[in-house]
C-alpha cells in the first residue's frame, strides 16, 4: 500500500508523534567516554557511536503506537555541533539521524503508515539577541536540513522556536535544502511560548503566526516550556485564527525539582485528557509530547 504524503495524511486524520528523545536517552546508563566520546550532553553524537540505541528508541515509540517519530538531530546544526568539535560532521550526523529513524519505521512488517520528521532545534545562538548573524545561521540550517532530507525524512520540523528571525532563517534554510534536493518535503514550525505568554525574545503567538504564515508554512504548533494547561489559550487562538494545520507537543506539566532531580508532574492519563480536548475542541491535527 502506497504511503500517503504526510500533508495529505494530516488533513484526513490526527497523527500521533513521539515523546522526547532526550528523556529516553537520560533513562539509559551510558558511558561518557564510550558512548558520548567525551562529548557530554551531545545527544546527536549517539547517531555515530550508538546507532543501535537510537534506532531502538525510535522503534519503541512506533511499537507504542506512534505514527511518527522525530530524528535525533535537535542540536544538529554545525553551529551547535561545533561546540563539541563536530561541526564539520553536521551533514553526516543529520543524514544518519534520518536513516536511523527511517530504518526503524520500515522495520515493521504491517500495513500501517509510519512517518519520520527531521528535528531542527533553535540552537544556542539567537540572531535577534545578536549572538549570530542571519546569513551564517541560514547557511548552517540549510546544511542540517540537507542532511535530514538525504536521510529520508518525510518533513522538516523546526521546533522550540523562540525568535522570529531564527524562524525565518530556519524556514529559508530548509527551502534551500529542499530546492537543491528537488523534493516537496513539507516544512513545519513549532514555537515555544513561555509562561509570560510570549516567545523568549518578545512576540506573542499572534505575531509569531503572522511570520510563519508569511513564510508559506502549512503547519504551526506549540512545544516545550510549559504543560498543556498553560498552552490552552494559545492553542485556542490558533484554532480560531490559523488557516492551516496545527500541532501540539507539550511538556508533562511545568518542571519541578524533587530530590535534586527534574520532575514533570503530569502522568499519562492527565496528558491524554488534555490532548483529547485539544483534538476535540480545537481541531489539532498532530499530537505528541516533549520533555517529561
Amino acid at each position: 500500500m502506497t504511503k500517503p504524503h504526510l500533508l495529505e495524511a494530516l488533513r484526513h486524520q490526527v497523527l500521533l508523534c513521539d515523546g522526547g528523545m532526550g528523556s529516553r536517552v537520560q533513562a539509559l546508563t551510558l558511558d561518557i567516554e564510550r558512548d558520548y566520546w567525551n562529548k557530554e550532553n551531545c545527544t546527536e553524537v549517539l547517531n555515530l557511536s550508538r546507532p543501535d540505541m537510537v534506532r531502538e528508541i525510535h522503534r519503541g515509540y512506533f511499537a507504542a503506537g506512534a505514527d511518527m517519530v522525530e530524528t535525533n538531530s535537535f542540536g544538529g546544526s554545525s553551529i551547535t555541533l561545533a561546540e563539541f568539535d563536530l561541526g564539520e560532521r553536521a551533514f553526516e550526523i543529520n543524514r544518519i539521524a534520518g536513516e536511523l529513524a527511517r530504518e526503524a519505521a520500515d522495520s515493521f512488517a504491517d500495513d500501517r503508515h509510519r512517518y519520520v520528521v527531521g528535528s531542527v532545534g533553535p540552537g544556542t545562538k539567537l540572531p535577534s539577541l545578536g549572538n549570530i548573524d542571519y546569513d551564517t545561521l541560514e547557511a548552517a540550517l540549510a546544511e542540517q536540513c540537507a542532511g535530514l532530507i538525504a536521510g529520508g525524512v518525510d518533513a522538516i520540523l523546526i521546533e522550540t522556536c523562540q525568535d522570529t528571525l531564527q524562524i525565518k532563517a530556519a524556514v529559508n534554510g530548509a527551502k534551500i535544502a529542499r530546492a537543491a534536493a528537488r523534493t516537496d518535503t513539507p516544512i513545519f514550525v513549532q514555537v515555544t511560548v513561555e509562561t509570560t505568554g510570549t516567545l523568549l525574545v518578545g512576540p506573542d503567538i499572534a505575531a509569531a503566526a503572522t511570520v510563519v504564515h508569511a513564510l508559506d508554512v502549512p503547519l504551526i504548533g506549540l512545544n516545550c516550556a510549559t504543560g498543556p494547561q498553560e498552552m490552552a489559550e494559545h492553542v485556542r487562538w490558533l484554532s480560531q485564527n490559523w488557516p492551516g494545520l496545527i500541532s501540539i507537543q507539550p511538556n508533562a506539566g511545568l518542571p519541578e525539582l524533587v530530590d535534586g532531580k527534574t520532575h514533570y508532574p503530569l502522568g499519562a492519563a492527565e496528558m491524554a485528557s488534555w490532548v483529547e480536548r485539544f483534538v476535540a475542541e480545537d481541531g489539532v491535527n498532530l499530537i505528541g509530547g516533549c520533555c517529561g
